[in-house]
């Protein structure tokens, strides 16, 4: 299983560029303030009480960060599924094998229409 590639891909997204402004900044520079928010860099603004911060961030990264966490779920989901794993695991022995004798086919060529 690649847990460890995917788990580095979502500690990556899960630490991502922080700007701080006040409500009354973001208010005052709206768009220059809101343009920042670019990529893996979020605003961070703060609200007059304690705990009324909120969080601004691209579209793009909320969306990137989300597909992770899914996948991650199901990676988790297949891991726990004892049944499944072992089987998995199983088959993963003889993939080299597999490979070498040509005994596998592309997704082209399982799924091609004739």
């Amino acid at each position: 299983m690649y847990m460890g590639g995917l788990t580095m891909a979502v500690l990556a997204l899960t630490k991502p560029n922080e700007i701080r402004v006040k409500r009354s900044e973001l208010r005052d520079k709206q768009k220059e303030i809101l343009n920042k928010a670019k990529g893996r860099t979020v605003l961070i603004v703060s609200g007059s009480g304690a705990g009324e911060e909120k969080m601004v961030l691209d579209k793009k990264y909320f969306d990137e960060v989300l597909g992770k966490l899914r996948s991650t779920v199901e990676t988790l989901e297949i891991a726990m599924d004892k049944r499944l794993f072992t089987q998995i695991m199983k088959a993963a022995q003889t993939l080299d094998d597999d490979l070498r004798r040509g005994k596998l086919h592309s997704m082209d060529e399982a799924f091609a229409e004739e």
